[in-house]
């Protein structure tokens, strides 16, 4: 009978041992949960300081896939302003984004950098007018399209550029001189792209 009751001891240690080890489990489960939710809320409250450009600056160099004004692109961010990115799409050459128009981005980093480059928007189409490179220009409608208009940069101004587009050269001004350009807010620009043509 004594080896019965050392039986009934063991098995009433082992049940002692089996709850305190679900106790211990328990515990360390409510303990990670904390954790993760200390953890969220960090970066939450990170997030929140931050803006779209500083999170594609964070993604400087790394692939990246963005859909704009109903174009998706893909390729590397090679530089990243308050208001655009440049993406180097390889053999597709550069591709200029508004970040306004941006509808969606998918990008791996989870981080946020601060843009280095303060420049408007003005700045890279300025060095695409002096290079008098042809290119691909998706103007945002007001009903939320995008109009493709192909031509050279003539001018970039505080807020808008000139562009020579096809079928722009013969037009003439009031007073029956060559007519300029087609006008185009900066604010409705939603790409732009060069397309290897120089006039």
């Amino acid at each position: 009978m004594e080896w019965s009751g050392e039986a009934e001891q063991l098995r009433a240690d082992r049940r002692f041992a089996l709850l305190f080890e679900d106790l211990e489990a328990q515990e360390a489960g409510r303990a990670l949960h904390e954790r993760l939710g200390e953890y969220s809320d960090l970066v939450a409250g990170e997030a929140a300081d931050h803006g779209l450009a500083d999170r594609l600056a964070a993604a400087r160099g790394e692939r990246t896939a963005l859909t704009v004004a109903g174009t998706r692109f893909e390729g590397r961010v090679s530089r990243a302003a308050t208001g655009w990115i440049l993406l180097a799409t390889g053999a597709g050459g550069d591709v200029l984004v508004s970040l306004p128009h941006v509808e969606e981005v998918v990008v791996r980093t989870r981080g946020h950098a601060e843009t280095a480059e303060g420049l408007s928007l003005a700045s890279p189409l300025r060095v695409w007018c002096d290079e008098r490179a042809e290119c691909a220009i998706a103007v945002a409608t007001v009903g939320g399209e995008a109009r493709m208009l192909v031509g050279r940069i003539r001018a970039v101004a505080q807020d808008y550029i000139e562009v020579d587009a096809a079928g722009t050269d013969a037009a003439r001004s009031a007073q029956g001189g060559p007519g300029g350009g087609v006008l185009i807010p900066q604010s409705r620009i939603a790409h732009v792209r060069p397309t290897g043509g120089v006039r």
